[in-house]
């Protein structure tokens, strides 16, 4: 299933001020609903989907981001995550196209999209596919869980040794995008409150000082640090979540 790719969803009130500030990340438009309320941007590897909270029916929070995927063959997801025991594995038809819905280890729902061919209702924007950030949603749970297997099950691959506070895995060796899975040190996460907890985070080879003076000359106050895994740039976007952006493991920021 070379053909799953990573992409969030992040509802929001404010689609053209996350649309902005992505693109300050390196993101580039791609798709967009004719009537509003869905966009979607292309990165390095994977996608970011904005949902108007006000178009949603699925109760989705305002700067809340759940994790969700796109698939070029929909019934060979079914059929992997079926063998694999997750429940609720449900596949449909939606206007735009088949989905794909089940129960992710945690109990939250997870969804899969298949490759939209049908445009009808929707517009393309031309454009070349950037070469940086990497999508890298992170997902609070324990790294060594069930969750792991659930993702490999998707067709997502370990990214190095799985240690007790954090792991990644790559779609397409990260071609297709990435998911951390990282430990819970406390209730006090960087999600909105009751909703899934998935953090919007990229992995970038670009330098963080340069994606931070764009971020700092449209009015943000991005800050830079050094972690012991790396450099890291934390930012609060237009939904007032922080949004944090990792060099790859064992380069420099």
């Amino acid at each position: 299933m070379s053909g799953v790719v990573v992409q969030p969803v992040r509802f929001t009130d404010h689609i053209e001020a996350m649309a902005s500030f992505l693109e300050l990340l390196g993101l580039a438009r791609t798709v967009e609903a004719e009537r509003g309320g869905w966009l979607v941007l292309a990165a390095g590897g994977g996608m970011v989907a904005l949902h108007s909270v006000a178009a949603s029916d699925s109760g989705g929070k305002p700067g809340q981001t759940t994790l969700s995927f796109e698939a070029d063959d929909l019934d060979a997801v079914a059929a992997s995550l079926e063998a694999a025991g997750v429940p609720e594995v449900t596949v449909y038809d939606e206007a735009y196209g088949r989905v794909l819905t089940c129960r992710d280890p945690l109990g939250d729902p997870c969804a899969v999209n298949e490759v939209m061919t049908d445009l009808y209702g929707y517009r393309s924007i031309a454009g070349s596919k950037p070469a940086a950030p990497r999508v890298l949603p992170v997902r609070f749970c324990d790294p060594a869980g069930p969750y792991g297997g659930f993702l490999q099950a998707l067709g997502l691959a370990p990214r190095g040794e799985v240690n007790p506070y954090y792991v990644s895995f790559a779609a397409s060796g990260g071609d297709h995008g990435l998911v951390g899975l990282h430990y819970v040190f406390s209730e006090d996460l960087p999600v909105v409150p009751g909703s899934t907890s998935v953090q919007l985070t990229f992995e970038s080879t670009e330098p963080l000082a340069d994606i931070s003076a764009r971020l700092a000359a449209a009015g943000f106050e991005p800050v830079l640090r050094t972690e012991r895994f790396g450099g890291v740039l934390s930012v609060t976007d237009p939904d007032g979540q922080e949004v944090q952006v990792h060099t790859p493991p064992g380069s420099e920021s």
